[in-house]
């Protein structure tokens, strides 16, 4: 399955940064199987993450992705504990910007 990468900005909250990212699965027809803060250059003002995303097959899009936000340094045990008691997994989990700030950013489906 091929793997596409997006910039997403990072100066949004994560609300919407869940929101958008959702809307490029189902858009795309594909997957985010990565998200954190974009690796490059980071050009003052802008606070880029960068999303890959794998095609998946139509009619076969993954669950709404949740996206939960801790400080960089926090301990993710609690929300990793509460999210699988819903049912959920762990997609990913990385360093993004969130508001402009860089927060730990885990992924849940």
């Amino acid at each position: 399955m091929a793997l596409h990468r997006q910039i997403v900005d990072g100066n949004q909250d994560l609300a919407a940064q869940e929101k958008g990212l959702n809307f490029m699965e189902q858009s795309t027809f594909a997957k985010v199987i990565s998200y954190a803060k974009s690796t490059g250059p980071i050009p003052q003002g802008l606070a880029p993450n960068e999303v890959v995303l794998q095609d998946v097959p139509i009619g076969q899009q993954p669950k709404a992705l949740h996206l939960e936000a801790l400080d960089v340094n926090g301990d993710a045990t609690q929300v990793i504990t509460q999210q699988l008691a819903t049912g959920k997994i762990v997609v990913f989990h990385d360093i993004s910007f969130v508001g402009g700030q860089e927060r730990m950013v885990l992924g849940f489906r």
